[in-house]
């Protein structure tokens, strides 16, 4: 229930079992059914759940991230 945690490998996550959350997922699934998963996942269709295999590599995402930066603005922040 936390958008922001940060998973592991060997976590599992899972759809609520609430009806508009698997039809949520569902309808995404249908409409990019050749859409190719991420190598460090995992997809269950028909049980609605995802697998962590392992922690994505920073240079794999293609983002220019200054980690100083990041560090610097948060290190202000308190």
């Amino acid at each position: 229930n936390i958008p922001s945690y940060r998973c592991k490998p060997q976590d599992i996550i899972t759809v609520r079992d609430e009806q508009q959350s698997r039809t949520m997922v569902q309808n995404y699934l249908d409409s990019s059914p050749h859409e190719e998963l991420p190598k460090h996942l995992t997809l269950h269709r028909f049980e609605y759940k995802g697998f962590v295999n392992q922690i994505i590599d920073s240079k794999w995402v293609g983002l220019k991230i200054n980690e100083l930066l990041v560090v610097e603005y948060y290190s202000r922040q308190t």
